[in-house]
């Protein structure tokens, strides 16, 4: 089993000059044969905000609030009472994997997929 994740993002919102909203819709999915067990823990995923700026070295970082929210879903054909949807989410600035000293939004969280979902998110950039 392959879980893939596929960001479709939206414009961002400038609300005031102090807060900025980054949404967009995360696709979650399994490729390959998907064997899944009543007691498995959700799926971890993470990802780059693409809407983002990077936030210099040195600089205060923003309070942030993540949102997730299923919007559809795709189950398993097995029969069975499984767990379906957003776990949990978290917004934070990390390193740029790639190198250099900026950080780039990043959300990561847990989910349980079935076969495929996709979540609505939202992560809310206040300056302080």
């Amino acid at each position: 089993m392959a879980f893939q994740l596929e960001v479709l993002p939206a414009p961002p919102l400038q609300l005031t000059p102090e807060c900025l909203v980054h949404t967009g819709i995360v696709r979650l999915f399994v490729t390959g044969m998907l064997v899944q067990g009543s007691g498995a823990p959700p799926e971890q995923f993470g990802f780059f905000v693409p809407t983002a700026t990077p936030l210099p070295e040195g600089a205060e970082e923003p309070r942030l609030l993540a949102e997730a929210s299923l919007m559809t879903g795709i189950a398993t054909s097995v029969s069975g009472n499984f767990p379906f949807g957003v776990a949990h989410v978290e917004g934070s600035y990390l390193p740029d994997p790639r190198g250099g000293t900026d950080r780039w939004l990043y959300v990561g969280g847990a989910a349980y997929i079935g076969r495929e979902i996709r979540l609505g998110y939202r992560v809310t950039v206040q300056s302080r």
